[in-house]
């Protein structure tokens, strides 16, 4: 059967189901529900066939799991449970007759066979629905029509987005499928997200974005924007909290009555592909809408916050910081004031591609959330994290629905330690594809609302999630209540629509406010305390650091890849060198270091080269004082002794300016000089030496000199071949310690003998990723490629 066939008799399933809903409260509810029994268990439809027999044995099976985990919590449904014995008693009778009996027509006996398969699944909804846990209350949620390009970044922009939904509340879960809408005739055509429910369930938030017209792209209406707006929970009250030519949305109650949400007003853009993609962080507001200001100047992008139970924010950020763009979207926490981020679990996987949709357990240190694509909108398999296990990998995952694979990991991938993964035994026989092939693989889950680490709501889909550059199905998610165990149990669906991000409309425990981590300051600076710099990994020879070089990552201010470039470094970030400080020969270093800007540091030895180089960045509030125990420290492992550090029996250092040229960032500034003094007598147009021109002369967007050497250097690049070391940044691999052409700059290169400042001004530019500008303005671009000076970014 074809795929187009397949999907249509999907799309039929849902427009019976719609026929129902629409029929109102005296629908045949039942029936409804029925036929998503037959869906889940592939009774009559192409998607993953079975027979009743083998429905009727998975089904007994996961119900058997749910009665023995009520049980084991003091919940003993006694009655429930003898009759899933008296069940399984006449499927194997009607097994053993199957087998006994001469062979006859194959639908002889289905109706025997469809009648205990519907008493089956009865049982077990009845079961599921007797759960204390899927008492929720009435469900809040919103419907959406998913954005016209399937991509994690541009979901999330009102350019995308297309009309239709709203906020609805569905009233008595598991009974009825009776929904009212919240925002009806409140606001112009348009598109809804994420809902937030306030501690004492009396407001809601949520974003919105008029959509008069569906977009037919994403970059012809580029003057649509998603806002934040509040109403009661009963619908009334609406306003609106922002404005502005920004992107605003995933707004977040925070324990201290401010409001966190995700902007684009930090301003710049994507790097790794096609735009434009502005640029969305963390931003705070106060509880009326005044004072909308980014909290995080990460350099890219940033996905839903939450608060967890001990009150610091959970969120997913992507750090693609001299790697690779697609991998590295996974779980960092800060604190509600912007400060202390901290990379929380993922930073060095490549399986899953990416983890979002992150929510706190209750009375649970573990997170549940969703495993999903980069390169797709956010749904996959829902997981449960728990880092006591691990920061990295696998091990710290429980799959929570392994029916639906990670989705763009989920095949022949690294695991990240020199090893390969598979998809499991009997889970890679399933595989509708080959796995080399299973890049968008079957039904997905998103938006989990964690009840327990077991049960949860989520929103399912029954079709494939579609990749970039197409659009999604307008209703593939209808909302469930589901377990750890396989069951779960049809709670709505439009068949026009989605429905997402449900959230019980009740009360909840507010966590607790925390402290700011910064102290009230008139200055633009912060300061850092590392404890010892030789706390790594993978580690670092003790006693090999000096100093730490301070390098300030910077935005893109141009949309759309290497438009222009700013290095050999594909899709690189912008840097330009703060300086240094001192390390004490106990690894300890403290100093002061600018506020409100993109930050990574490099681990250098006693002649100025980089042994570790930060592909992340850190970021400081004004007056805050941040501490790390050392350089990629494994987070795993028991804190380190304590100790009076050296470094803070002084003052905090300062940062020492590097070499002319390094801020900002400048070849013909920082390297050239060099090269015309020792170097271009011997390798100019007249007398190539080894064929080899280091002569400051443009040659298409670099000089001659740059092209020649940047090939030399061992620098980190988005899909460089060769290898990049991925996940982890090794010692000694990037930078002037690992590149060939370190051997032109010293007396093994024909007696080349450089000062101590020109040998600083060599390997300075090789650590900061052998980049030739230092801004993204094609302007200044061409300013510095004549050898001008540019007053470059400002600091804060």
């Amino acid at each position: 059967m074809s795929r187009s066939h397949a999907a249509s008799l999907v799309f039929a399933l849902c427009a019976t189901q719609g026929a129902l809903c629409r029929a109102g409260p005296a629908a045949d509810e039942a029936a409804l529900v029925e036929r998503d029994w037959r869906m889940q268990d592939g009774i009559g439809t192409p998607r993953n066939p079975s027979t009743y027999a083998a429905a009727i044995e998975k089904t007994l099976r996961r119900g058997d799991a749910l009665l023995g985990d009520l049980h084991a919590s003091g919940i003993a449904l006694r009655d429930e449970a003898a009759q899933c014995e008296a069940l399984r008693g006449e499927w194997q009778k009607l097994q053993a007759e199957r087998g006994a009996e001469t062979p006859r027509p194959q639908d002889a006996d289905q109706a025997k066979w469809e009648n205990l398969w519907r008493r089956v699944h009865e049982l077990r909804r009845r079961i599921v629905l007797l759960n204390p846990l899927a008492n929720t209350g009435p469900v809040l949620f919103v419907k959406q029509v998913p954005s016209v390009f399937s991509h994690q970044l541009t979901q999330y922009y009102g350019a995308c987005a297309k009309p239709g939904g709203g906020v609805f509340v569905l009233d008595k879960p598991g009974e009825s499928m009776a929904v009212r809408e919240l925002t009806a005739w409140q606001l112009f055509p348009g598109s809804y997200q994420h809902p937030e429910l306030s501690y004492d369930a009396k407001r809601v938030l949520f974003a919105f974005c008029p959509t008069p017209t569906p977009p037919p792209n994403r970059t012809t209406h580029l003057d649509r924007f998603y806002h934040i707006y509040e109403m009661n929970a009963d619908g009334t009250g609406l306003r609106q909290l922002t404005s502005g030519p920004f992107d605003d949305f995933s707004p977040r109650y925070l324990p201290n009555g401010k409001i966190l949400f995700l902007s684009t007003r930090r301003g710049g853009f994507h790097r790794c592909g096609a735009g434009p993609c502005p640029v969305y962080t963390l931003a705070l507001m106060n509880a009326d809408g005044s004072d909308p200001h980014p909290i995080s100047y990460h350099e890219t992008h940033e996905w839903d916050p939450a608060v967890l139970n001990d009150g610091r924010v959970i969120y997913t950020r992507w750090d693609y910081v001299d790697r690779n763009a697609v991998h590295y979207q996974q779980l960092w926490t800060v604190r509600p004031d912007g400060t202390d981020p901290r990379a929380f679990y993922g930073n060095n996987t490549l399986h899953p591609v990416g983890v979002w949709e992150a929510r706190a357990v209750p009375g649970s240190t573990r997170i549940m959330a969703t495993a999903a694509a980069h390169h797709a909108m956010t749904a996959g398999s829902i997981i449960l994290l728990d880092t006591a296990k691990g920061v990295d990998y696998l091990e710290p995952i429980t799959r929570l629905t392994p029916d639906a694979l990670f989705p763009e990991s989920e095949a022949r991938v690294s695991n990240g330690r020199g090893g390969y993964w598979h998809a499991p035994a009997g889970v890679r026989e399933k595989l509708p594809v080959p796995p080399e092939q299973a890049r968008w693989p079957g039904h997905c889950y998103r938006s989990p609302w964690p009840l327990s680490e077991k049960y949860f709501l989520a929103a399912y889909s029954f079709q494939a999630l579609i990749g970039e550059p197409n659009a999604n199905p307008p209703n593939m998610f209808g909302l469930y209540l589901v377990d750890a165990f396989g069951n779960k149990e049809l709670l709505y669906r439009d068949p026009d629509i989605c429905s997402l991000w449900p959230v019980p409309l009740r009360p909840r425990v507010a966590p607790p406010i925390l402290p700011s981590g910064s102290e009230a300051t008139d200055k633009a600076e912060g300061t850092y305390f590392v404890q010892d710099v030789w706390a790594s990994f993978p580690p670092v020879p003790q006693g090999s650091v000096k100093r730490l070089r301070i390098v300030q990552v910077l935005p893109k201010t141009t949309p759309h890849i290497n438009n222009p470039s700013v290095g050999l470094a594909n899709a690189s970030p912008g840097k330009q060198v703060l300086g240094t400080v001192p390390v004490e020969d106990d690894g300890s270093a403290y100093f002061r270091a600018p506020a409100g800007i993109a930050l990574a540091f490099q681990a250098l030895d006693e002649r100025g080269m980089a042994v570790q180089v930060m592909r992340s960045i850190s970021y400081l509030q004004p007056g805050e004082t941040a501490a790390c125990v050392g350089c990629h420290e494994p987070r795993s492992a028991p804190p380190l002794e304590r100790r009076a550090a050296k470094a803070l029996l002084r003052p905090p250092s300062v940062i020492e300016p590097g070499p002319d040229g390094s801020k900002p960032l400048s070849y013909p500034i920082l390297v050239q000089p060099v090269l015309d003094k020792h170097c271009v007598s011997c390798h100019n147009k007249d007398k190539p030496e080894g064929k080899v021109i280091l002569t400051g002369e443009p040659q298409g967007h670099y000089t001659a000199s740059y092209n020649a050497l940047a090939q030399r250097v061992s620098f980190a690049a988005w899909g460089r071949p060769g290898g990049n070391c991925e996940p982890l940044a090794k010692p000694d691999y990037f930078g002037a310690r690992g590149s060939p052409a370190t051997k032109t700059f010293t007396e093994a290169h024909y007696k080349v003998k450089l000062s101590p400042a020109e040998w600083e001004r060599v390997v300075t530019w090789m650590d900061a990723n052998a980049l030739f500008y230092g801004t993204f303005d094609p302007a200044d671009q061409a300013r510095q490629l004549r050898g001008e000076r540019i007053a470059g970014p400002k600091l804060e």
